[in-house]
């Protein structure tokens, strides 16, 4: 019976010094909660007092009717306020599920600029603007305005230039005269040699042909 007696004296001392633990460690918790309360009440002063002087210095002036309005007013659309999170929380997901599209799309777009710079597009289209600068400064409103004038003499050339047989003989004769140049040897002929060129069946055909459009420039009136 006494070792018996004893054990329970000694468990009941052992819970007692647990207890006793335990509310030595509530204790302590309750001191640093009211220490971390009384931080946190200095450090709100603070915040406010710095807040207070901030407004007056920017002369600022908050009534109390109107922050207890706007407190009610948010307590009133406290489930406006939540769906309007809900929204920003949807939009911050949209946000992020198209992250790898557009930069996706980003890397598309830098690759196909980057071939179109090695390709000559971004050169070709400066030399575009700079010859858009030469036309601007060599020629004038008054120039634009004779070529609007004489619109209908330009399209009836441009029809004519746009047929298939003048624009071959264009095409001819530009092609010719880029490859032949003067050559003293070959083209300083003596009136007996013109002769002889003009003798020649294509020469004459070239030279009344020449002689028929000269006649009938001849014909036409300014």
């Amino acid at each position: 019976m006494d070792n018996s007696l004893q054990l329970q004296v000694d468990e009941l001392n052992r819970k007692m010094d647990l207890v006793l633990e335990l509310l030595a460690k509530q204790q302590e918790r309750s001191e640093v909660v009211d220490d971390l309360v009384e931080d946190l009440n200095i450090v709100a002063k603070d915040a406010f007092q710095t807040a207070v002087d901030e407004l007056t210095v920017q002369s600022i002036k908050i009534d109390s009717e109107d922050l207890r309005y706007l407190v009610f007013k948010l307590l009133r659309n406290v489930k406006t306020f939540g769906e309007l999170m809900d929204m920003m929380e949807s939009l911050m997901d949209l946000i992020h599920d198209f992250g790898p599209v557009v930069h996706d799309a980003g890397i598309s777009i830098t690759k196909a600029l980057d071939d179109l710079d090695r390709q000559g597009y971004f050169s070709y289209f400066k030399q575009l603007g700079l010859l858009a600068t030469e036309f601007k400064e060599n020629v004038t409103e008054d120039d634009i305005a004779r070529l609007r004038e004489n619109m209908p003499a330009l399209g009836i050339m441009l029809r004519s230039l746009t047929q298939p047989k003048v624009m071959n003989a264009l095409a001819q004769i530009t092609q010719t005269l880029s490859g032949m140049e003067m050559n003293e040897t070959i083209d300083n002929k003596s009136l007996v040699g013109l002769a002889r060129q003009v003798s020649k069946p294509d020469v004459r055909r070239t030279l009344s042909f020449t002689l028929r459009v000269l006649g009938e420039l001849g014909k036409v009136k300014n």
